[in-house]
């Protein structure tokens, strides 16, 4: 294309990322619960059409209720209907998501291990537990086949899918691969290449350990005085002997993972569609670093198909609030080859870049 798309073109392609190709594929839908504490997915377009392995995500906890503390189901973060956002011929249609507690990236990550099993369990997730590898993921898997017809493949990865620690993740950034996939299939995506999901921490580091619930303070004391008159006791303001040894200082904290190392995150290559066609982020992105991916100021220097079509799917998984970080070749040099998307457990924000 010589030139950019017309504002008609642009309206067709939010007409399909927009409405039911996005919401009704990426479950955006709610629970409420009932006078007897029983929680039922939200009624309308998106619950009644449930993909074959629950696509409607209304997350359920052994048919008991809410999920882990009344979680909810993951909601859209506030976001609404998609639409260029009074932006320039070429920038994808584009709407802020908003932080929540029910979001679905907020949801996943707030998932007990053992409810994020039975929630795989309950759609039929294709997959496999990783016993070696990944000592860092709470509950690592392998995705062992497709996820609503979209295949997830390591690319450059030597070793089989078997046995290659880059092909594991954990079991709740495979929900979120799931929701992305039911997504993902609706604009004809078979295939989604990836350049990793877990990648092995460096030596020393530690998992993260789950923040203690903070304790009530206590009403401090003013310390007593001396009676008028009276010596403080001895000893009580002595100063260091002269030669003492100083305090040695405290071991350096163990270096924090990363989300690769949680397996929490996927850095995606390309998608491949059903036609042959490959949307590649290295040759079809366009963009330029420090430039918004999305919205007002995002049309690509080239404005090709593919690189139109790949802001369209990075701005609807953005919208959507399925990630909580999603960075694109326009954040920096090391992200020139690939979208990262990632779920922080302990994150109340959504970043883009």
């Amino acid at each position: 294309m010589s030139a950019l798309p017309s504002r008609r073109a642009l309206a067709v392609g939010a007409a399909l990322i927009g409405g039911a190709a996005l919401l009704t594929p990426l479950g955006i839908a709610s629970l409420r619960s009932d006078p007897a504490g029983r929680a039922d997915a939200a009624a309308g377009p998106a619950a009644a059409a449930p993909g074959p392995t629950g696509a409607a995500m209304a997350l359920a906890d052994g048919g008991a209720g809410p999920l882990d503390g009344d979680a909810g189901a993951p909601a859209d973060g506030g976001a609404g209907p998609l639409d260029d956002g009074g932006g320039d011929a070429g920038s994808a249609p584009f709407e802020k998501p908003v932080w929540s507690a029910t979001s679905r990236a907020a949801t996943y990550g707030g998932l007990s291990s053992d409810a994020c099993d039975r929630e795989m369990k309950r759609r039929g997730i294709p997959h496999a537990p990783a016993a070696r590898g990944a000592p860092l993921v709470d509950r690592p898997v392998r995705i062992t086949g497709a996820l609503h017809g979209v295949t997830f493949r390591g690319d450059g990865v030597a070793k089989s899918r078997s046995i290659s620690p880059f092909d594991i993740a954990d079991c709740r950034l495979v929900l979120a691969l799931d929701d992305l996939a039911a997504f993902l299939a609706t604009r004809g995506i078979i295939e989604v290449v990836h350049v990793s999901m877990h990648r092995p921490a460096p030596a020393g580091t530690a998992a993260p350990k789950p923040k203690p619930k903070p304790k009530p303070k206590k009403a401090q004391k003013a310390p007593a005085k001396s009676p008028a008159g009276k010596k403080a006791p001895k000893g009580a303001a002595r100063a260091a002997k002269p030669g003492a040894r100083a305090p040695e200082k405290p071991a350096a904290a163990p270096a924090r993972p990363s989300q690769h190392a949680l397996g929490l995150a996927i850095d995606v290559a390309a998608f491949m569609k059903a036609d042959g066609a490959r949307l590649d982020v290295k040759t079809d992105w366009h963009g330029a670093i420090g430039a918004p991916p999305c919205g007002p100021g995002s049309e690509p220097k080239e404005p090709s198909p593919h690189a139109i079509e790949l802001r369209e799917i990075l701005c609807a998984v953005h919208t959507s609030g399925l990630f909580n970080v999603v960075l694109t070749p326009n954040a920096n040099e090391a992200h020139a080859d690939h979208f990262h998307f990632d779920i922080k457990r302990e994150a109340h924000y959504f970043l883009l870049e």
